[in-house]
């Protein structure tokens, strides 16, 4: 909890707006897609499409109409509202927040900021202070699909949304699989569809600039990554009885050869390794970084993007 209460007092000083196998990290990705379709921010019951239809995540320009302007962009105006989710498309992402003395968010947030600085200052050379106000950014410095050039952190090149995800691991139960899922549980999940069971058919993730920075350098919390060490991203699925599945492992830094190896643009989590998952309600997803504390738990930042969700319709 030592880490929770220095966040909590990051809030009131500053307004915290702030497996089976191994993915290998794999070559960016290059091609682009055409976005089409409209999003929505409400606490709704999302309607099923047909059995056999294929859903991808659809993020649009329309999810921060009203955001919040920032360096860079935008992020979504609810991220201190409580009781909120974000919903897009077939897609309802978990969210908790509070605005009630300070200002505290974990789950999922739509975001477009184009800002990859790195902000580790604060009260001290590689302190956390920096990074309250600037939780907002992927490394990519836009969603996956942009059609036009998009220069990671230059002012006026704002691209496509994409989703910013912060794990509050203090909350959740670890090794989770084989119990049965709640939505009260776990921080950070996502529900597709509203009665129906889905294959996940893609996914793609980024490094977010908070934990990229500290496994580079430190950040007060963290510390520099050293040779041995890794920052993964754990994906459980959730069966229709509301099992949890076996979680397959998305390598976000991997220090297991010579060098840090730290992909900047989206990545494809395998295919395959989706596949393991079986046929879902939910995807829960959980970090775990080498860089961890017995009692207190992951010092690595605990942020992660993630875009193109695709999903199909199984029963």
């Amino acid at each position: 909890m030592k880490k929770v209460v220095y966040f909590l007092t990051l809030g009131l000083m500053l307004g915290f707006s702030s497996c089976n196998s191994d993915d290998d990290v794999l070559n960016n990705e290059t091609s682009v897609s055409t976005l089409n379709g409209s999003g929505t921010t409400a606490k709704i019951a999302v309607t099923d499409p047909s059995v056999g239809t294929t859903t991808t995540l659809n993020l649009t320009s329309a999810l921060l109409t009203s955001g919040t302007t920032t360096t860079g962009g935008k992020y979504w105006e609810n991220t201190y509202v409580s009781n909120t989710n974000l919903t897009v498309d077939i897609f309802k992402f978990s969210h908790t927040a509070t605005s009630s003395g300070y200002n505290y968010w974990d789950g999922f947030i739509v975001s477009n900021v184009n800002d990859i600085t790195n902000y580790a200052s604060g009260s001290g050379p590689v302190g956390s202070d920096g990074w309250v106000a600037h939780q907002w950014g992927t490394m990519a410095g836009s969603g996956f699909g942009t059609s036009t050039t998009t220069t990671p952190g230059t002012p006026g090149t704002t691209g496509d949304p994409y989703i910013v995800a912060y794990w509050s691991s203090y909350l959740d139960p670890q090794n989770p699989q084989g119990s049965t899922f709640s939505e009260s549980s776990f921080s950070n999940w996502i529900k597709i569809g509203n009665t129906g069971i889905y294959e996940v058919k893609g996914l793609k993730i980024n490094m977010h600039p908070w934990p990229y920075y500290g496994c580079l350098y430190g950040d007060g919390f963290a510390r520099a990554f050293a040779s041995g060490d890794s920052f993964k991203l754990l994906i459980y699925g959730v069966a229709e009885d509301g099992t949890i599945s076996e979680p397959i492992e998305h390598k976000l830094a991997d220090y297991t050869g010579s060098s840090l190896v730290m992909p900047t643009g989206w990545i494809n989590v395998s295919t395959a390794n989706l596949a393991s998952l079986g046929d879902v309600q939910y995807l829960v997803f959980q970090m775990t970084s080498t860089d961890s504390d017995p009692i207190y738990g992951i010092n690595t930042a605990a942020y992660f993007c993630l875009d193109k969700l695709s999903v199909k319709r199984v029963e």
